[in-house]
């Protein structure tokens, strides 16, 4: 009896484990979501909010004058706390308010790259971390958990130190498993960083939040190629939009496009079926 219910339990675990790429077709009706995901409309910055069910995460936290829309976009959702908090990189558009959140939303763990800084957003946030009881994960190496059913990887960057574009090559970048469908959020990461996740061929992803506010990247060809996303989210702006070379090259890849500029972006996922609104 004992050896059947780990034989259960196990093949459980395998199943949430195992990820399958693939065309993503427009559901014949509504579904159910295992997780709803709001990428912020806040110009040239990020805050993506992600519920799985029972856990809210949030990947960056816009700059600190972007507060207020994070604020209004928790309280449409009827959210009143963060459990998770992913800091992908210290630039203070992904950084900006999140000494706010921490404080406001009551964040129980907070994950952040290996790296340090001195800006006044980096030691504002950590002194909001210190005086709530936060529990820091500073990442070494690459983790792996289960909300809900998602299973959520965290890639950490692989070099000790970076030349180039060194603050947006130390991007974390969150990959995102919920049954067959697969999310990547790449925060600011630039050519060096993108060519390490090739190199370590993490396979196909169904939608992929592009890094560095749509950037084009020398190598963008074969990431693309790589990731073969069916949706791409740009988080830009009027001020700063997109770069055409980029979305000219996702639009020969007849990838689906959505950009912040035109508005936030809503995202449904279940075990077989993406949804994104506008």
């Amino acid at each position: 009896m004992k050896r059947a219910l780990l034989l259960c339990i196990s093949l459980l675990l395998l199943i949430l484990l195992v990820s399958c790429g693939g065309e993503v077709e427009p559901p014949d009706e509504e579904i159910t979501p295992s997780a709803e995901i709001d990428v912020l409309k806040i110009g040239k910055a990020d805050c993506i909010i992600i519920n799985t069910g029972s856990n809210i995460l949030m990947i960056d936290t816009g700059e600190r004058e972007n507060l207020s829309k994070i604020r209004f976009q928790m309280s449409e959702k009827g959210y009143d706390r963060v459990d998770t908090l992913i800091i992908t990189h210290y630039d203070k558009d992904h950084i900006g308010s999140a000494k706010e959140i921490i404080e406001q939303y009551g964040v129980k763990t907070v994950i952040e790259t290996k790296f340090t800084s001195t800006s006044e957003e980096y030691l504002a946030y950590h002194q909001a971390i210190d005086s709530t009881g936060a529990t820091l994960n500073k990442l070494e190496e690459n983790i792996c958990f289960n909300f809900d059913g998602c299973v959520f990887d965290i890639l950490v960057p692989k070099r000790t130190k970076y030349n180039a574009d060194k603050d947006n090559n130390q991007s974390l970048v969150v990959s995102m498993e919920c049954g067959e469908k697969r999310l990547l959020f790449c925060g600011d990461a630039l050519e060096l960083r993108m060519a390490e996740l090739v190199d370590d061929k993490i396979g196909r992803y169904d939608l992929v939040k592009l890094p560095h506010h749509g950037t084009y990247l020398k190598n963008y060809s074969m990431v693309l190629g790589e990731l073969a996303p069916s949706f791409c989210v740009i988080t830009d702006s009027d001020k700063n939009p997109a770069d055409i070379e980029l979305i000219d090259l996702l639009n020969q890849n007849e990838t689906r496009v959505y950009a912040t500029r035109n508005g936030g972006i809503s995202i449904s996922v279940n075990e077989s079926v993406i949804t994104v609104k506008q």
